[in-house]
């Protein structure tokens, strides 16, 4: 009794869970172009600079540099891979604008190091003149020491004229107070506009992607190829040491900015803004802040990266448009599903209940593969498709090879136990040897291949392993259950008639 409530329980438990979250599950499937729409793209890079080489690093970032470019033009979760040691493959799916996104991430990464241009001069101009107004004030300091006794001559002299002075000042007042108050009105309608003209100019820097730093002080040539590097300083904190080509002209640029921000800025996106604090001549330098190991690490791959900006030329392409490619899958589907009913019709109707038993596992086995898709972000394409009705074809073999083989105890006159026991014994090790070795050959295909079959080794291998999980061992373990229950204690329930039953 145990046996059939154990049976029961994992039967509807397991269907309870694949009703529950299949609509979720088929909506959060990943397509990829050739189901979704989209296209795809193999990019040869070369350095733009004469002499330099393609490192591993430099490949890497503008990979990255790629897909933070995608991101920004609205691309539907790229795969952007690298490929030997100087070839990125782009593949988006569900781009509406395929002209945009070409012409956008061809380009290389624009690092630069910019200052806040006409301000940051505006404020170097304030200060010199500042300071030539102090130096004036202290000259006339001392001639008013000197003529302070001709003044009061002067002065007393000049009383008569000073009160007239006085008077016709006062009489201005006066007939002026009329206009006061329409002074005042138009005061406010400056302040007013004032205001309005506040709110433009902080819309139109919302609207400056570089947030006013307008003047490029530096660009990535001016440094070394894999010049950056994250090093401690003497209390332990992370700073990034920079070199440059030209110790010069960083000198002058420094020297310039001594006490304001210098903006890094990547294409549009700003990096950091460190403030300069001193003149800078040996031609190196550090961004000291508090950075975080892995915004250390990413800031110096950036530098470096905008440091050997490299050259992207197009090799091949494969568009394809988003009515064929939901055409695709609307027919892969339909295909799909009459292939799995006339497969399940065929197990119940050659096995009776141990039949229904493989259509159940295989209905797991189905949704469970789509369960690691999603978990493991892999993208479904139509190869991947092909791998996976293949891998379910594996699994009703698996089914069949051991049914098949209890049938043949039964027909050589065992008992259903003992026929269950026996054939499920010899036909075990047949069954994992077919399904390792099909393993085996899609390591091979995953290693050595490249593209759509890597694609399909992968989806293959993951489709075996979870129909080994399915239909070889939870299989046996619900047949074996209502078995031992003694449920199935008639031959005809394998489908073994009796007339085919042979004596012992």
């Amino acid at each position: 009794m145990k046996r059939i409530v154990s049976f029961i329980v994992i039967v509807l438990v397991s269907i309870g869970v694949m009703v529950w979250s299949t609509p979720n599950l088929l909506n959060s499937v990943r397509l990829g172009l050739d189901l979704k729409g989209g296209f795809e793209i193999l990019y040869e890079a070369s350095p733009m600079t004469g002499g330099a080489e393609v490192s591993r690093d430099s490949l890497n970032e503008t990979a990255r540099s790629l897909e933070k470019r995608v991101d920004a033009l609205g691309g539907s979760e790229p795969e952007i891979t690298t490929e030997g040691t100087n070839r990125i493959r782009l593949r988006i799916a569900g781009v509406t604008d395929e002209k945009a996104v070409r012409e956008r991430i061809k380009e290389p990464a624009n690092l630069t190091f910019r200052s806040l241009g006409a301000s940051s001069d505006a404020a170097t101009t304030e200060d010199k003149t500042d300071a030539a107004a102090e130096d004036k004030a202290a000259v006339e300091s001392t001639d008013t020491t000197g003529t302070e006794d001709a003044a009061d001559s002067k002065d007393a002299a000049a009383g008569t004229k000073e009160n007239t002075v006085t008077d016709k000042a006062a009489d201005t007042d006066a007939a002026a107070g009329t206009e006061t108050s329409t002074g005042t009105d138009k005061a406010a309608d400056t302040d007013a506009a004032d205001t309005d003209k506040a709110a433009d100019t902080e819309k139109d820097a919302a609207a400056d992607p570089y947030q006013g730093f307008t003047k490029i002080e530096l660009t990535g040539q001016d440094f070394k190829p894999n010049g950056a590097s994250v090093q401690p300083d003497q209390l332990g904190n992370l700073m990034i040491s920079i070199e440059l080509n030209d110790a010069n002209k960083f000198a002058d640029v420094t020297g310039r900015l001594i006490g304001q921000p210098m903006a890094i800025f990547l294409d549009d996106e700003l990096l950091s803004a460190p403030t300069v604090q001193q003149r800078i001549t040996g031609g190196t330098a550090q961004i000291t802040g508090d950075f975080t190991r892995e915004e250390a690490q990413n800031l110096r791959d950036t530098i470096n990266l905008g440091a050997l900006p490299l050259q992207l030329t197009e090799k091949y392409s494969q568009s394809v448009g988003a009515t064929l490619g939901q055409l695709s899958l609307d027919q892969t589907l339909k295909a799909g599903i009459v292939g799995s009913i006339i497969i399940l019709i065929f197990m119940v109707f050659m096995y009776r209940i141990p039949g229904l038993i493989a259509a159940f596992c295989l209905i797991i086995h189905t949704w469970g593969t789509i369960l690691i898709f999603i978990w493991a972000d892999i993208t479904l394409t139509l190869p991947g498709i092909a791998a996976f009705i293949l891998g379910i074809g594996m699994a009703v073999d698996a089914n069949i090879i051991t049914y098949e083989r209890i049938k043949e105890e039964m027909r050589s006159g065992k008992s259903i136990l003992s026929a269950f026991r026996a054939g499920s014994k010899s036909s075990f090790r047949t069954v994992m040897d077919a399904q390792i070795t099909t393993l085996i050959a899609g390591a091979v295909m995953f290693w050595l291949g490249t593209g759509s079959v890597r694609g399909f080794a992968l989806v293959l291998m993951i489709d075996i392993v979870t129909s080994i999980i399915t239909n070889v061992f939870l299989s046996r373990y619900l047949l074996s259950l209502l078995v031992k229950a003694k449920s199935l204690n008639k031959p005809g329930y394998f489908g073994v008639k009796g007339s085919e039953i042979r004596e012992l």
